[in-house]
Formats: C-alpha cells, structure tokens, sequence
C-alpha cells in the first residue's frame, strides 16, 4: 500500500473515528445477516441460522476487535481509547486514586526539587565561554596546611613561557577598595591581567573591558559590577567616563559588565581594576600573592597539563631551592574548584529521594495488586470478548501512566513551590545557590521520574493480575471477599520487605546526621561565643602609610569602645575564631635549630591586642595576657597555645621557653614565650587542634585590617549604631564592614550539617510514613483475605489474644527481614557519609540499633488497627458471609 494512502487511512481512523466505528459496525452486522439468510435458504429455522451465523462469524465483538488491530494506526486508537477507560475507571475510585496520586506525588516531588539544585549547581555549566576548558591554577606548599595558595608573578611568567599546553593564562588578585560615597564603604575588588575577561569570555553590558592603554603604571580605570552600577549609580547609562574617588584617587569608570550568578570567584566583585604589579613585584618569588586562571589548548586534559605542570614544579624547585623549594603548581578545572566539596552532599541526598521514590513506587504497586485482583471478573469479561493478554496488560499499564502523569503534574507543581524553600535551607556556601530554579530539564527529569514510577509501579501488578487462566474468576463472588493467589501475597509481602528496607537505610543516613550534627553542637570550640560582636576596620596604605597612625587608631578605638554603655569587654585581632580567614606561619624552636636535621614547622598565627582573650573567654593556663607595654621596640614576646607547648616544649607550661617565627616582623626573629592559652578551634570545628601562635598587635610592623571584638552584657546587635557613631568620630572615613555576632558566625560553619540533617531527616520521615502504610496496607488487606478462616478459628475457641498476636507477629516477620535488609545495605551505603560524619562512625552500632527499634516500634503500630480488627471478627458474621 501506497505511504500516502496509509498516511491517508491513519489520519482518516484518528479523526473520525466515531464514523470508522460506525461503519464497521454496520459491515459486520451486514456480513452477519448475509450468512444468517444464506443458512436460512438450506432450510434452517430463523433462529437456528442467527445462531449458526454468529458462530460462524466468530463473535461480532470479537471481529471489530481482529479488525482494530489489523487497521492503520489502530493501536494509537487502542491507546487512546485505553486512557478514556482508564480515566473513567479512576474517577469512580476517589479513594483509591487520591491515595496512589498523592503517594507518588510526595516521591516524584522530592526527586523533582533535589535534582533541581544538583541540575543548577552541578550539571549546568559555568557562565563562560567553554567552561570545560577552564583551569584554577594555584601552589601549595610542604610548609602550610593551606590545600590552595597563589602563584608568584616571576613564576607565573616561568610558567606562561614553558607550558606547551595552555592555551592562555590570567592573573588576577584579590584587591578593596574605598569607595567614597554618603558612608565610607569598603568595597569587594579584583584587579585583573589584561586579558582576564577575554579569557573567560565574560563582557561588559556597556563600555569596555581593559585594554593596553589601561596597564600602563598611573592608570587609573575601573570598571563597575552590575550589582553596583545598579545599586549605587542607579543604573544611570551617563556613568561612563565618569570620576569616581577608589582609596582617595580619582578613577575613571570604562564600563559595567554583565550581571552574573553569584560563583564565589572573582566575577563577584564589586570592582574590577587593572593589574600593574611594580619592578619589586615582579622580581619577588616568594610572594605568593596571585592567582591564575587558564584556558587548556584543543583536545588537552587536564591530567596532561598536570603532568607538565610537575616538571615545572621541579625545575622550578631546582632553579630556585630558597623560595621554591618544597612549592608544587596544580591544575584544577574551574568548575570543580568552585563547587568544592558540594557533590558528595548532593550525591547523598539524591539516593535519599531516590529510596523514598521506591517506597512511594512499592506502595502504589501494592495497591494495584488488589485493585488487580478484585478486577479479575472484568477481565476474564474482556478476554472473553476478545481482548488479549498484552492488552490488558496495556490497560492496567495505561492506568498506573495515568496515577503517574498526574502524580508527577502535582509534584512538579510542589517543586516550582519548594525552590525558595530549598535555597534558605541549603547551606549558603554552595556554588551557584542562588540560581535553583525549575527549567526545562528539570520539567524533563520530572516526565523522566514519572514514567519510571509509572514502570516501578504498574509492571509487576499488570503481568500477575493478568496471568492463568481468567476463567476461574467467574465463579468467584463478591461476597467472597478478595482472594489472592500464592503470587500476588508473595510480591505484596516482598514489597513491604523492600519498603521496610529502604526506610530503615534512610533513617540511618538521618540518624547518623543527627547523632554527627549533635556532637558537633557539643563542641568544645575553646571560647565563648555567647554576647560576642565582630566587626572589620581596614587600614589601606592610602589612609595608614605606616604602622604608627594604625596602632593609634586601634588603641583609640578600643579605649573610646570599652567606654561604650553595655559593653563588658573589646579587643581586637588579625582574625577571630569560626571566621573564613586563616593566617600560618613557621617557627624552631632551640631544640630544632640544636638538629642538623630538623625542618621548619608551621602554626596558626594571630596578632591580638591586649584583653583579647578575656574577651573572647579563651583560658590563659600559664603566664600572662599581652599588656599595653608589649610595643614595638620592648623585645618580642609571643603566646602560644597548649598544643604547641606540649607539642614542642613537652609541657603545656612553656613560659619563658625561646623559638623563633617570622610572622611578626616579615623575618626569623627570637622572641620568649610570656603566656600558654586554651586551645581553639580557628576555622573548622570538626578539626583537631592545631598549634597557634599569638603576637601582640602593637609590635607587628604592618597591619592592613583587625576584627574589632566586642562582648556586651546583653544583645550585642543593639551596640552597632552606637559603636559606628564613636568610630567614626575618631575617623569619619573609616568603613566599618562585616559586622556580625559570633553566634551566627558559627551558624553559619554549621549550616551545611545543620541542612543535610534536616533534608535527610524529612526524607526519612516520608519513607517512614510510607513504609508505615504499606505495613498497614498489608495486615489490612490480610485480615480482610483470612476473615473466615479467622471466624472458624474463633469458632472452634480460639481466643482474641491469640488472633491479635497471629497478626502483630507475621507484621513483625515482614518488619524484621526489612530491618535485616536495611541494616547489611545500609553498613555498604553509609561508608560514603564517612567524610561529612562527625564524632560518630558511619557503623555505629548505637544509630543501627536506634533505627532498628523505631522501625519495629512503627510496625507494631501499623499491625495493631487490622490486628485489633480481626480479634473482633464475630465468627457467625463470618460463616453467614461465606
């Protein structure tokens, strides 16, 4: 046949259909009451001849049906007309379909909104031109913990010259800047290599990107964020070219660059500048201050360019063992770099909504097994009008597509409402936050889930309840009650098995975050961090040409804060405890220097002002604070903390003990030990204590910024108007930035714990519940199987103790091989929570055994309303049914 003319026939069968019925119909009947005349002529009775007619015909329901299937696109009208039925079907099923919609719902809904922060912060790819192309390139040092320092400019240019692999290099650097407006404000700024921006492929909106005329020495160009364009200039077109005053020189603004999500790079600055480093700066090796992006060359991987970066590395180290020796160079893609640690989280909680998805998909293909089964008469009444195997298992498929497509509408619908949600849970240092939304892949992922639940859900159901022989359904009554066959209780129980399993994998995922996130909260940290205010003042060269008018300014400020009603305490510091800035440097002590074989060690470092430690409640265990006499010129004195003392001086009284650091003037210096503080933990809390090194703010020779600390009677939130007011009468130029309690500093180092554990604990909760149901679904549909076997046993003296135990205990059989399940595959699983687990193992036999007995604890509870209901089966009720 002819493709127009099938083309021609399909569209003629979908469109008119009634019309195509209809004649078929009448072409049936026609040949029907042409035999039944032809059996007539041979001398049959009317009667006699319809009926030899109809048998030699076949059936008339059953020719359409041989008909249909054989006509062009007939199965597409089949399917059709299967989802009208299956509609119809499920609207005369209020119940049972809100059940299994709303079931599926709350799975799909929840894979739905993970996968849309995974979509968003890991698969979708950077703003830039061929991100994939992108490397961080940074060192790191055998002297420092630090995982990722910067590049020196001389071993950049090392670098850009030797590397047959990267296509191209940038350099930029962390650099504020003051910008004067009605306030002072200390602004986020980047100065940035010329082809920083090319390299990326990130433009400006209007204006211009830097060009050579811009990295020229005494240039003075700058060009604006998006942010600040809008916020400060009020997104006024005529900025261009305009002066603006950046640390109290004139700056002509080139352009403004385009708006971009938030990636904890340097895009995020407010301001860009050119980068014009000095003759110094460019011969000084060891000033690791830099840092580098680049762009690899065609069909280059990064592994290639790491290789050739540690022959560089070790050249380097050769050529130059002072500054380089012991400094290696790495390559990491960009996108890696900026997501850190996040895929291991999202990963965790993706198999979590992944387990409910299950739960929620075993629960609704318990309830098609009874609808099934109870539905046994209607299909043998279709089988014997025609319909085959595969179509009825077509229907019931088309059936559970339906309870999904509507399902994943509603969770789709629930996802779109969650986002916002999901943003003020998820911890704020994830990458790229802020750009969470439902687009059209997650709309895809959502159709994806949902014919996967419609699978998961509806399969198994459709081939046993379509299975044996449909016959012997006939002579079943509805008085009869539900009758399942060996199959259908076998997969009912096996699915309440796989249920109970999951939910106890997920309840010890969220145990364990739990227990990990308590021990955390009961952390010693080494301080107190109750009533205690942080807020930042900079001391740019521009403002502070020397250390002198620093110095005096920050004893001024103490002095006129410490007078300040409501406050008990202030002090101030180069950086403070649970911040995100960290200094190190490296020390010997005698004995070490007495080894010819001894190696620099290094420590956490701090330059704090007198009452520092009253201030921040940290213990001094052995000697003496640093007092007012502790200045510049007096000899260097030091306070170390316990580990470093008992580390290195085998007691955790090292007073008057000598070592020698270069952190407070910039080279090796000898100084004595006057005092041993507590432990603290400085960045991470989850971290051992590390040695640490305290310098008294006043002898140090340069300071760029301190953290003034304020610890008030009450509230110190109250104390910040007043606190600016007496800042800025001692100088009315100084920004005040970062202003900010230690108690929500220390929210924030635990909102990613505090996050997972929420997720995952609701998580656990909804496979809980539907485990829960499930469980209840099972003994109901049980008691309701054995009623009159549970009335013969009654009536033969059976006591109601003994059919309440009968039910509770093979609810627990079920509940128990689930929990054995869960605890082997959860030992296997929950290995890899090792790396976000603190204070508690991920085999900890206490958070199994937790999980294990709220499980039984639910099952029992789940058992008892059927159980309780079969122990009151009166067993004349019973027979008389029967």
């Amino acid at each position: 046949m002819p493709w127009f003319v099938k083309a021609r026939s399909f569209f003629r069968n979908l469109l008119f259909w009634q019309r195509v019925e209809a004649d078929l119909d009448a072409e049936v009947r026609s040949h029907l009451e042409m035999l039944t005349e032809e059996h007539v002529l041979a001398g049959m009775a009317a009667a006699e001849a319809q009926r030899a007619a109809r048998i030699e015909l076949g059936g008339i329901d059953q020719v359409k049906e041989q008909v249909r299937s054989e006509r062009t696109g007939g199965w597409l009208q089949s399917v059709i007309a299967d989802f009208r039925f299956a509609l119809r079907q499920l609207r005369k099923s209020p119940g049972f379909t809100a059940v299994t919609v709303l079931t599926l719902a709350l799975g799909i809904g929840a894979n739905t909104a993970i996968f849309s922060v995974v979509n968003s912060v890991l698969l979708r790819s950077l703003p830039f031109s061929h991100a994939s192309e992108l490397l961080d390139i940074s060192a790191r040092s055998t002297y420092f913990d630090f995982t990722s320092l910067g590049l020196s400019l001389p071993d950049i240019a090392d670098l850009r010259n030797s590397s047959k692999l990267l296509a191209a290099l940038a350099v930029y650097q962390d650099s504020p800047k003051e910008l004067a407006v009605d306030t002072p404000q200390r602004l986020e700024a980047t100065a940035v290599s010329k082809d920083f921006f090319e390299l990326l492929g990130f433009g400006p909106i209007c204006g211009r990107t830097f060009g050579s005329e811009d990295m020229q020495p005494g240039s003075r160009s700058v060009i604006l964020s998006y942010s600040l364009w809008r916020d400060t200039f009020g997104a006024d077109a005529a900025v261009l070219g305009r002066t603006i005053m950046l640390d109290a020189s004139p700056h002509t603004v080139i352009g403004v660059m385009a708006a971009e999500p938030a990636l904890g790079f340097a895009t995020d600055s407010k301001l860009f500048t050119p980068l014009i480093p000095t003759e110094a700066q460019l011969a000084d090796r060891g000033n690791h201050a830099y840092s580098v992006i680049a762009r690899l060359r065609p069909h280059i991987t990064a592994a290639r360019v790491q290789s050739e970066l540690d022959t560089i590395s070790a050249r380097l180290a050769s050529a130059y063992p002072d500054v380089d020796q012991g400094w290696s160079i790495h390559a990491t893609p960009l996108k890696q770099y900026l997501l850190g640690d996040a895929r291991t989280p999202l990963a965790i909680l993706l198999c979590a909504v992944g387990f409910v998805l299950l739960i929620a998909c075993a629960n609704v293909s318990n309830l098609f097994l009874v609808r099934g089964w109870a539905r046994r008469r209607e299909f043998t009444i279709r089988a014997a009008l025609g319909a085959s195997r595969s179509v009825l298992i077509r229907q019931v498929a088309v059936e559970s597509l339906v309870v999904a497509a509507a399902g994943g509408a509603c969770a789709f619908a629930f996802a779109v409402w969650t986002v916002q949600t999901l943003r003020s849970i998820l911890p704020p240092e994830i990458s790229r936050l802020q750009e969470i939304r439902i687009d059209i892949s997650v709309a895809w992922f959502t159709v994806g889930t949902s014919l996967l639940a419609a699978l998961l859900s509806g399969l198994a159901p459709a081939l046993l309840n379509t299975r044996g022989d449909l016959s012997l359904a006939v002579g079943e009554t509805s008085s009869s009650g539900p009758v399942g066959g060996s199959g259908h209780n076998f997969l009912r129980q096996l699915l309440v098995v796989g249920e109970v399993a999951l939910a106890c994998i997920l309840l010890i995922g969220a145990t364990l975050a739990l227990r990990s996130f308590g021990q955390l909260l009961r952390l010693d940290l080494g301080f107190q961090p109750e009533h205690l205010l942080t807020l930042r003042l900079d001391f740019p060269k521009f403002r502070f040409a020397s250390p002198e008018p620093a110095i005096i300014f920050v004893h001024q400020v103490l002095e006129s804060t410490r007078a300040t009603p409501g406050v008990t305490a202030a002090s101030a510091g180069l950086v403070f405890p649970m911040s995100d800035e960290v200094a190190e440097t490296t020390f010997e002590t005698e004995a070490m220097v007495a080894d010819p074989k001894h190696a620099q060690q290094s420590a956490l470092a701090n330059r704090v002002a007198p009452d520092f430690f009253r201030t921040l409640g940290i213990p001094v265990l052995a000697g003496r604070d640093f007092s007012e006499a502790d200045i510049k010129g007096n000899s260097p004195v030091f306070i170390v903390n316990a580990t470093l003392a008992k580390k290195y001086f085998g007691s955790t009284d090292a007073v008057g003990r000598r070592f020698s650091t270069d952190f407070s003037s910039g080279h090796p210096v000898w100084g004595q030990i006057v005092g041993v503080a507590g432990n603290v933990r400085e960045t991470n809390p989850q971290d051992d204590f590390k040695p640490q090194i305290y310098a008294p703010f006043y002898q140090t020779p340069r300071i760029f910024g301190v953290y003034l600390m304020v610890r008030s009677a009450a509230d110190p939130a109250v104390l910040v108007p007043a606190l600016r007011e007496r800042i800025w009468s001692i100088d009315k130029n100084q920004p005040v930035t970062a202003v900010a309690t230690l108690d929500q500093r220390i929210a924030e180092v635990h909102a990613s714990p505090r996050s997972q554990t929420l997720l995952l604990g609701i998580f656990a909760a909804l496979g809980l519940l539907l485990a829960l149901i499930g469980v209840y679904g099972v003994m109901s549909y049980l008691v309701g199987l054995q009623t009159r076997e549970i009335g013969i046993r009654m009536a033969l003296g059976a006591d109601r103790g003994r059919i309440l135990d009968l039910f509770i205990v093979h609810g627990l059989k079920l509940t128990l091989s689930g929990i054995l399940i869960g605890i082997v595959i959860g030992l296997a699983l929950t290995r890899f929570m090792g790396s976000l687990l603190f204070g508690v193992s991920a085999s900890d036999p206490l958070t199994y055994a937790t999980a294990a007995v709220l499980l039984l604890v639910v099952a029992v509870a789940a058992c008892l309303i059927p159980a309780r209901r079969a122990a009151r089966v009166d067993p004349i009720v019973a027979l008389r049914c029967e």
